[in-house]
């Protein structure tokens, strides 16, 4: 009896598990919309390329590969010898320069004083010619007598405009005096530079962080500007998290984030996000698709979303770069 009742049931089971499965599909659709979700996400942190700015021999290096090390921590050194001699070399000029200015100096004390001697004997003899053409009036001197006057007044004047000429001259080569000189500027600015340089020799950690790809060995000739090994911070950490081009109308700078990382299962992460690219992620690709050949298939494009941690784990769970995470952003949560 009991057999025909439970067949009459069963189009009313198939059209509940039918209308529960929809109720269901709708809600994990309707869940995803208002909260999108990705996996092709990774965390990011920044990398310094550490080089060196000058040329010579790695003479030691402190650090080894994936060491953590912290700011002012010594990284390599590279062979001083020719910077100091470089820098001797200035300090040499420097003096050089000095004495020559001292030597400048003292030529335009004895122009100086020897235009003074100048302007002595001419103005003597401009007054000796105006007594003997007071008395030549007179007729009590000889005609000779006033033009022997005339020529060493001549002579002198003469021997003022050269002397003037000459102490014109030594001001011209001496300069500015004391520490404007120009000669003795350019000379300190070589010592400047050479200690620049020679401090250069010395390669410190600009920040916290894991030192990776390390393959410097004493003895290498480190050439400048010639990267020699990375330097992952430490400080700062960001997921750079790629979502498709449908899920950007309901993302925006603030909303809440939940922060998966592969590598942790059991470890979730709290964000915000922080940006949006103003382009895809194919758009700055080394090799840009090209779609004007006619064979266009519509793909869905990924835009990049950079998402800021809250809180960074404990140092039991260090974090590492370009570590997969799965990303799940909160749209209904007001920023």
């Amino acid at each position: 009896m009991r057999l025909p009742y439970v067949k009459s049931l069963r189009p009313l089971l198939a059209v509940a598990l039918s209308l529960a499965t929809a109720v269901a599909f709708y809600g994990f659709w309707q869940y995803r919309t208002l909260h999108p979700a990705t996996d092709d996400a990774y965390l990011k942190a920044h990398i310094v390329e550490v080089a060196s700015r000058v040329t010579a021999p790695a003479e030691f290096v402190h650090v080894v590969d994936n060491q953590y090390v912290h700011a002012g921590d010594p990284l390599f050194d590279l062979a001083p010898a020719t910077f100091q001699a470089r820098l001797e070399r200035a300090r040499a000029q420097l003096e050089v320069a000095a004495q020559d200015t001292g030597a400048s100096g003292a030529q335009v004390q004895a122009a100086s004083a020897a235009l003074q001697e100048r302007q002595i004997t001419a103005d003597h003899a401009r007054l000796t010619l105006t007594r003997i053409q007071t008395l030549a009036r007179r007729q009590l001197l000889p005609k000779q007598q006033l033009d022997d006057a005339l020529a060493t007044l001549a002579q002198a004047d003469a021997a003022s405009s050269a002397a003037r000429a000459e102490l014109a001259r030594a001001r011209n080569a001496l300069g500015e005096t004391g520490v404007r000189n120009a000669q003795l500027r350019a000379a300190a600015a070589a010592v400047a530079l050479a200690e620049l340089a020679l401090s250069y020799t010395h390669i410190t950690t600009p920040a916290d962080g894991w030192v990776t790809q390390l393959t410097l060995r004493k003895g290498t000739l480190v050439e400048a500007g010639v990267v020699q090994f990375a330097l992952v911070e430490a400080g700062e950490w960001w997921v750079e998290a790629n979502f498709r081009e449908s899920d950007l109308t309901r993302l925006r700078s603030g909303l809440p984030a939940k922060v998966k990382i592969d590598m942790y299962p059991d470890l979730t992460l709290t964000g915000r996000v922080q940006s949006l690219s103003a382009g895809s992620g194919a758009t700055f690709s080394l090799l840009p698709p090209e779609n004007a050949t006619g064979n266009w298939v519509k793909v869905t494009q990924r835009f990049p979303v950079r998402i800021a941690l809250d809180a960074l784990p404990s140092v039991t769970t260090p974090l590492r770069v370009g570590a997969s995470v799965n990303v799940e952003i909160d749209t209904t949560t007001p920023p």
